[in-house]
């Protein structure tokens, strides 16, 4: 396993052999630490893609190894990586990143079933919306029908009873007989009638638009409304837990509890001690460079001897002093 969890971290397992039990564990600490976050990063990027954005199994897969090769080199070069103040803290805002990003998306599959209700409404909502643009489009030309309907109706039925009124003798010429004038006055009845009837037709005909071009923007919404769209499905959690906050609870603990799993590569390497065999390594490292220094200023000596030697820097300076030619 030694061999497995050095290769997994970036060491040589040929050199880690050697390494004293101590440091042995903390290679099998850092693998293990590592493969926490790459399983996870499977596991919730398959069932993102598989159940949340309703994608294909071999895309889902493609997409999970994907996912988990990245953050596996990213957790990787992070245990791998030394330096000053500035790494430190590109390490901590990469595990922040890493680690936010990640709890998010697991949330989507945790909550799955909550953020489907809401975006159920969220559709709804769109249908509605649709529906009231085609009511406001429609609500002047009806109102101006029915104000023509109610004129023409008020108008042919002020006409019949006027000519009843002909007819029986309580109006008009008081002559109790269908005479003339009530044959005349049925006549404008009659005409206002077929008015009152056309302009009606005329309404029947706008409220069937009305109901037709509805049901088709409803229609038109609901297979335009993707309900799988990452970010909507991302709008419709935080809305939830914004209204809700039994749920606002249960959703900070998984959230911490996914950011700690995702943020324990970075925690483990800053809070862990250096084993004594990168205490030796360092050791080396220091001893070599300064073998290396001294090795270079011995070889500067026979390229620029005035600056190391002193009798060549006396010999240069008295020539200096004392200049002399052949001539003199």
């Amino acid at each position: 396993m030694l061999k497995f969890y050095s290769i997994l971290i970036g060491e040589n397992p040929n050199y880690t052999k050697f390494y004293q039990p101590a440091s042995k564990r903390k290679i099998a600490l850092y693998a293990n630490c590592l493969m926490i976050p790459v399983i996870l990063w499977f596991i919730n990027s398959y069932l993102l893609v598989k159940h949340v954005l309703e994608g294909g199994v071999i895309a889902a897969l493609i997409t999970a190894f994907i996912a988990s090769f990245i953050i596996f080199i990213i957790e990787r070069a992070i245990i791998m990586s030394t330096g000053g103040r500035a790494i430190f803290w590109f390490r901590v805002f990469l595990g922040l990143l890493i680690a936010s990003l990640g709890s998010i998306s697991m949330d989507e599959v945790i909550f799955k079933h909550d953020i489907d209700n809401q975006v159920a409404k969220y559709k709804q909502t769109e249908i509605n919306n649709a529906s009231s643009f085609v009511d406001q489009e429609f609500v002047q030309k009806i109102d101006f029908q029915q104000s023509l309907v109610n004129q023409r109706s008020i108008e042919w039925k002020g006409a019949l009873q006027a000519a009843k009124d002909e007819s029986d003798g309580s109006g008009g010429s008081g002559q109790k007989r269908v005479g003339k004038i009530a044959l005349f006055k049925m006549d404008i009845a009659s005409k206002l009638e077929s008015d009152y009837n056309k302009e009606n037709q005329e309404l029947i005909s706008l409220k069937t638009a009305l109901e037709t071009r509805k049901a088709n923007a409803k229609l038109k919404a609901e297979s335009d409304f993707d309900g799988s769209a990452l970010l909507l499905r991302i709008r419709a959690m935080f809305d939830l837990i914004a209204q809700d906050g039994f749920m606002l609870g249960v959703y900070i603990l998984f959230t911490l509890f996914l950011f700690c799993l995702e943020f324990l590569v970075v925690v483990i390497k800053m809070s862990s001690k250096e084993s004594i065999d990168e205490e030796l390594e360092k050791a080396r490292e220091a001893l070599l460079r300064a073998k290396t220094k001294k090795t270079l200023q011995r070889t500067e000596i026979f390229f620029n001897p005035e600056s190391f030697v002193p009798a060549v820097q006396n010999a240069k300076a008295a020539l200096q002093r004392n200049p002399t030619s052949i001539f003199s």
